[in-house]
């Protein structure tokens, strides 16, 4: 019972750093996003990169998983989708985007530390599979769905394809990504100087996602704890891991420890540009307070979890 938790004590104790250390302004909280910045630029591309190209070229990807992983996420997509529309009122294009933080986790600061800890063997490629479905299908549909309906916005469908391109192209996570599947297509191996940076910054970069993870949700505060956020919150938590996890076990051949590692991926709180998406379409306050209650709660939900999988 306390073994698998102990294997996650030091994730927990990492936030907990970033927490006290942000809380009791040992350092500054407005250090955050100039950290935050150096991570989104420098570490997760490098991390992305990394762990794409080590998964080989695009004939080695597990296109299976894949699309059943986008299915499972798409439909948690509409139906958070459906609920925020049809039962609170919100928008046709902003319910789409104030769903998204119910089918995508924080994949790259807690999903990848802690999967690397509980299940090592399947991690690199489950986060490099992950992030296609994430980067390339959920976030570019629920973006162009939002402002192709959205009244304030009302684009047409080609312009809104193009303004959704442009943003995910200039996305540092997408362009690791797109260099990764590249150099892994060539086969071509890192020269030492660059590959000892490389093993450098992804050593790193766990240690800087977990203290921001605790940073910010020192320095941020749950503004209103309404219906719909326990809606967005409860889906990412619960609803999301469920729908990978069936969907995986009946329409997939893979390994007990890959289906399992995914829905770990699916189980973390959701990922934290969510809140930058969704000012756009008048959510900031749904999307901050969702990522901090699911950030909280989740520390328990996470855990209860690994317990349940080394049952």
């Amino acid at each position: 019972m306390l073994a698998p938790l102990l294997t996650l004590l030091p994730i927990y104790l990492l936030i907990l750093l970033g927490f006290g250390v942000i809380k009791s302004k040992l350092v500054a909280p407005d250090a955050l996003p100039q950290l935050s910045r150096f991570m989104l630029i420098v570490c997760v591309p490098v991390l992305i990169f990394s762990a794409v190209s080590s998964a080989g070229d695009l004939s080695q990807f597990n296109w299976r998983f894949i699309l059943v992983y986008a299915l499972a996420s798409l439909a948690t997509l509409t139906l958070v989708r459906f609920a925020l529309n049809k039962l609170f009122g919100y928008g046709p294009g902003q319910s789409w985007v104030a769903a998204l933080g119910s089918s995508v986790p924080n994949s790259v600061f807690l999903g990848y530390p802690i999967t690397m800890i509980v299940l090592p063997d399947v991690a690199d490629r489950l986060f490099a599979w992950i992030m296609v479905v994430e980067n390339m299908v959920v976030i570019p549909l629920a973006l162009t769905l939002g402002d192709v309906l959205s009244r304030q916005r009302g684009l047409p469908a080609s312009q809104a394809m193009l303004h959704t391109a442009k943003t995910t192209l200039q996305n540092p996570t997408v362009l690791g990504l797109l260099a990764g599947l590249a150099f892994g297509a060539t086969g071509l191996v890192l020269a030492e100087p660059l590959d000892k940076t490389r093993s450098m910054i992804v050593a790193a970069a766990p240690l800087i996602s977990l203290f921001l993870v605790g940073g910010n949700v020192a320095r941020s505060r749950l503004d209103e704890v309404d219906p719909p956020v326990f809606l967005v919150a409860g889906a990412k938590l619960l609803l999301h891991p469920v729908l990978v996890f069936v969907a995986l076990s009946l329409f997939t051949a893979m390994s007990e420890d890959e289906i399992r590692g995914a829905t770990l991926f699916a189980a973390m709180p959701m990922f934290t540009l969510y809140v930058i998406f969704a000012a756009r379409h008048r959510a900031e306050r749904l999307a901050s307070s969702s990522v901090v209650l699911s950030t909280v709660i989740g520390a328990a939900t996470v855990g209860i979890l690994v317990v349940l999988f080394a049952a």
